[in-house]
């Protein structure tokens, strides 16, 4: 055996031990989970304040006089890449060292022989950089094997993930660690033509498929045409926004299960769905999680927050402290039936640029999520895939097609039952230009689908 799979071999069965020490905590008492988690941001925090300039200047004396997380600064991406250089802890790094490295023909490659990095575009259009040293990523991969525990998936599963196709994205390094424990699988990805993916999948039958929920809509109309053969017992889903109409398609394409998962590039992997399906279980043992409104301030479990903040507690090198993603998240009221101390998020209805405003009858504006508007697409027979933009006096709806149905039909269709909708919530748009179109392409090195963009008409 060679060094370098030598080498690959322990790493494999590191990942995996301490993936199982991760899982043994399910049966910790919550209020033992919380300690640990307090003596962890204690620790984080001191070793912010010593190591970063930025924290040094900015929440050293927050911190030596032991004050609350609510009062600390929160850290949105801005702030963030604007000072890249001096919150990172390791002198040797700065923002052009990883872009550089990110832009080199092997960004996958450990930058400076230690550190994992990837890069992020983000629904917010703002460029995100992340940086793990070996304890942060082992913390990550770890949470990742834990979570898929959670829905059963172990070694000896028949597992594989579909997602970006760029090792500058977390998924597609995700990705690699697992293939690295697991039995061979096709190496695929969303942006492989359809007809290659189908054969892949064909070919290794799995137990349990991750992808994007967009691409679950793909691979179950596969399906349900004939041309896929699979038989998966569960879905795993990430980095898009789940809804309830993704997790039917899946039951009428296979019968399956959807579990959803909650990661975040400059983060790692931060939550899970258990068996239950009822909300994604927080790994509080490696964040601090904040629900808070507009004007930052902690908002009730129950409610929905304008933004999630998360404090990292594993990493080192790249400390985020009260770091804002701008999900519009809802914690849950009450412990999960499935016993695990990990409190959950309920509902994730999206981000906050994902909100459409429209005229409001009688006068005024008023804010629809997109996701608000995802059932009249879905009921209407023949739309693949749509996208919205907002427009000064109304939205654009681009959609793609399935095969055999009429374009004209169908915009006409769907601006009828957009109309009605928006109606039950008092809007009144000017106009609903629907924009059909052969495909809807995925974008940024993650290759998502984004649901709100800029539109395309004036």
């Amino acid at each position: 055996m060679s060094s370098l799979a030598t080498l690959a071999t322990l790493e494999a069965s590191r990942l995996i031990q301490y993936g199982n020490e991760l899982f043994a905590r399910r049966n910790w008492e919550r209020e033992r989970l919380l300690a640990h988690q307090h003596e962890q941001l204690v620790l984080m925090l001191r070793h912010a304040i010593d190591a970063s300039p930025f924290y040094g200047k900015t929440i050293s004396e927050l911190v030596l006089r032991n004050a609350p997380l609510h009062e600390f600064p929160i850290l949105t991406k801005q702030i963030l890449m604007a000072n890249f250089d001096q919150i990172v802890t390791d002198p040797r790094l700065d923002r052009r060292l990883v872009e550089h490295h990110l832009d080199s023909d092997n960004p996958g490659d450990l930058l400076l022989g230690e550190y994992r990095v990837a890069a992020t575009g983000g629904t917010t259009g703002v460029k995100g950089l992340a940086v793990f040293d070996s304890s942060a990523w082992l913390a990550a991969i770890g949470n990742t094997l834990r979570f898929q525990r959670f829905v059963g998936i172990d070694e000896a599963t028949q597992s594989m993930g579909i997602f970006a196709s760029s090792p500058v994205h977390i998924s597609y390094r995700i990705g690699a660690e697992m293939r690295a424990i697991r039995s061979p699988a096709p190496r695929l990805n969303v942006l492989m033509p359809i007809e290659a993916v189908v054969e892949g999948l064909n070919a290794y039958q799995p137990e349990v498929v991750s992808t994007y929920p967009s691409f679950v809509r793909v691979l179950a109309n596969e399906q349900l045409a004939g041309r896929l053969h699979i038989r998966p017992r569960l879905i795993r889903t990430s980095a898009e926004t789940l809804t309830p109409e993704v997790r039917e398609i899946a039951a009428d394409a296979w019968g399956a299960k959807v579990a959803n998962s909650y990661t975040c590039t400059e983060a790692g992997a931060m939550g899970h769905e258990c068996e239950c399906v009822d909300g994604l279980h927080l790994a509080e043992d490696a964040f601090v999680f904040e629900v808070v409104d507009d004007n930052d301030r902690p908002v009730p479990n129950g409610t929905p927050g304008a933004k999630l903040l998360v404090t990292t507690l594993t990493n080192r090198v790249l400390p985020l402290v009260r770091y804002e993603i701008s999900d519009i998240v809802t914690l849950a009221t009450e412990p999960c039936r499935c016993g695990l101390p990990f409190w959950r998020i309920a509902n994730i209805e999206g981000r906050r640029e994902e909100m459409l405003r429209f005229a409001k009858r009688g006068g005024g504006t008023v804010d629809v999520h997109g996701h608000r508007l995802r059932s009249p697409l879905t009921s209407i027979e023949g739309i693949s895939q749509y996208q919205f933009g907002q427009l000064p006096d109304g939205v654009e709806v681009t959609i793609s097609l399935l095969p055999g149905f009429d374009a004209e039909l169908v915009s006409h269709k769907l601006e009828l039952a957009l109309r009605a909708a928006l109606a039950k919530i008092d809007a009144e748009p000017a106009q609903i230009l629907i924009r059909v179109v052969d495909a809807i392409m995925r974008s940024g090195s993650g290759a998502k689908q984004r649901l709100v963009v800029s539109p395309t008409s004036g």
